[in-house]
């Protein structure tokens, strides 16, 4: 990923010297959070897989090592590499600590920015870039926007540190909130609680740190210093009101399953219409833990035609309907295990309906983690009527690819075993897709897949 980064950097530089602009263009690299923990002890080849209860046993990802980073990957490290990404700062992303929230943040711009290979160790957070860069091109942040009013600015401007290396930090505190683990900046100090969820936040142990000396954050001085750590307290409960961060709210699954609802809503109706653009997945149909029919309209003039109806998804996971060879196939993609169906005879010449019916056969709730869970029938449909069809355990029971869908083609690294895109050479008129209300989500799954995301 690194070397993938560093060659299209080099590019874009090029072409900046090319154009002749480079000295004049302010160049930010900087990175989100720290080091995941969602990989878990063991971490993850393709964790498509075990979030939707296909088990990736130690010997699989043994024998997978070379395909990290490969298309039908999607991987995520340990705990053990997790820490020595983040050594030696404390704890992981989605923590307050240091090992979740300090990152890199490298700035170029030759015109303006004399400075070339120099450390500044001020305060500066994700919230102070914008009014950073409105202050270096002298502009003002506008009160409103094509006549509505504009939420405050909450950081405070670094670019006196940019020039001066002994420029102070910034005057204003730093809240930090993620999931009840809470922190504090303030004045070269920080105060930081870490949270067991579900356990009340009265009986979380605050530390207290002196960054200027300390950034490892290994000398807690909250026994020597309890009026400065009160006083801190004091002012994160101000700061999280102030800022909108109050009820805290540390449940993990419940938050999640409720916000798999928000794009969608109760809508279990889609039609997608030939000619369409990528639809990205937070707002395709969600066939997460349910039932539901697709249909495509196709007229077909010459026997031959060939290629996919409609794909979501990637080679790491997803579904994908298909005409190949005369046949009608849906691919299953589970974490790269794939269940395929062909249809038990040719699509004749014509229009027709062509399609799939997915029934959750067992509904019950997650068991233990790792295990399979439930059983699907999926049988195609060729103009209403059953063409084939199989059982099978695995399904998507919390999450699908990211990587969106298509209709009549198949955009990214491939769902299934052809050669994308796959345009669909007969005629697509439409597709449908018809949702089943019996959608029972697990909201720590989804949680847990939607955290390995960020």
């Amino acid at each position: 990923m690194l070397d993938h980064a560093d060659w299209h950097l080099a590019r874009l530089i090029a072409f900046l010297d090319t154009a002749g602009i480079r000295d004049n263009t302010l160049i930010l690299v900087l990175s989100d959070n720290g080091a995941s923990q969602e990989g878990g002890p063991l971490g993850f080849v393709n964790a498509m897989g075990p979030y939707n209860f296909r088990p990736e046993p130690v010997p699989e990802k043994l024998r997978r090592l070379d395909d990290i980073g490969g298309p039908d990957s999607h991987t995520n490290f340990p705990h053990g590499w997790a820490m020595a990404s983040n050594t030696p700062l404390r704890r992981y992303k989605q923590n307050t600590h240091g090992g979740g929230i300090r990152d890199p943040f490298v700035i170029s711009w030759p015109k303006r920015v004399s400075a070339k290979g120099e450390l500044r160790h001020q305060f500066v957070h994700a919230s102070d870039l914008a009014p950073t860069l409105l202050d270096l091109i002298g502009i003002a942040a506008p009160a409103e926007i094509a006549g509505c009013g504009q939420m405050p600015i909450e950081g405070e401007s670094f670019a006196r540190s940019i020039a001066d290396a002994a420029a102070p930090s910034k005057s204003s505190p730093q809240y930090f909130e993620m999931f009840g683990h809470r922190g504090l900046w303030h004045q070269g100090w920080k105060a930081v609680a870490y949270h067991p969820p579900g356990t009340p936040f009265e009986n979380d142990k605050w530390e207290l740190f002196h960054l200027d000396r300390d950034f490892s954050e290994i000398d807690d001085l909250a026994a020597k210093e309890p009026e400065r750590l009160a006083d801190m307290v004091r002012l994160w409960w101000s700061e999280a009101e102030k800022h909108n961060v109050l009820p805290l709210d540390d449940r993990f699954g419940a938050r999640f399953a409720e916000n798999a609802t928000r794009f969608q809503g109760a809508r279990n109706n889609f039609t997608f219409h030939a000619g369409m653009g990528h639809v990205p997945t937070e707002v395709a149909p969600d066939v997460r833990s349910r039932s539901y029919t697709i249909e495509a309209h196709v007229e077909i003039d010459d026997a031959g035609a060939e290629g996919v109806l409609i794909a979501h998804g990637d080679a790491t996971s997803g579904y994908s309907l298909y005409v190949k060879d005369d046949f009608l196939v849906h691919d299953l993609n589970i974490g790269g295990s794939h269940d395929i169906v062909t249809s038990d005879r040719k699509i004749p010449v014509g229009a027709h309906r062509l399609g799939v019916h997915v029934e959750r056969l067992v509904r019950e709730t997650p068991p233990a983690k790792g295990a399979r869970t439930g059983v699907s029938a999926y049988t195609l449909l060729i103009d209403g009527e059953p063409a084939g069809s199989l059982q099978t355990q695995l399904g998507f029971h919390t999450l699908i690819s990211w990587s969106g869908l298509d209709i009549g083609r198949d955009r990214g690294s491939p769902v299934s075993r052809y050669d994308a895109p796959f345009e669909f050479t007969g005629r697509l008129l439409r597709v449908t897709v018809a949702m089943h209300n019996d959608q029972k989500l697990d909201g720590e799954g989804v949680g847990n897949a939607e955290m390995a995301r960020q």
